[in-house]
Parts: structure tokens; sequence; C-alpha cells
């Protein structure tokens, strides 16, 4: 039982200061980084969305 929790409380942690080391860029590039994965996001959204039209369309 005592496992159990000190890997909870593990995980917990490591999920806190992952989301504390993504909220806060350290340089310029983290930035840039950041930008080009948000932008590679939407284009990916956008076009998963034009095929599922398409296929709509199609029947």
């Amino acid at each position: 039982m005592q496992d159990e929790r000190s890997t909870v409380q593990k995980i917990k942690s490591f999920l806190q200061a992952f989301s504390e080391f993504l909220r806060r860029p350290k340089t310029i590039f983290d930035i840039k980084d950041r930008l080009r994965l948000l932008v590679l996001f939407v284009v990916v959204i956008a076009i998963l969305e034009g095929m599922l039209c398409y296929f709509e369309n199609v029947k």
C-alpha cells in the first residue's frame, strides 16, 4: 500500500514539475519552437477537418 502511495505521489510531482516547465519558456528559442508546434497543430487540425468535409460530401 505504501508503494502505491509513493508511486502516485511521484507521478503527481512529476506532472506538476512538467506542467510548470511547459509554462515558463527559458529562452527565445523555446518560444519559437512552441510557436512552430502550435502552427503545426493548427495545420494538422485544418487538414483533418478538410478531409472530414471531403468524405462527407463524397457520399
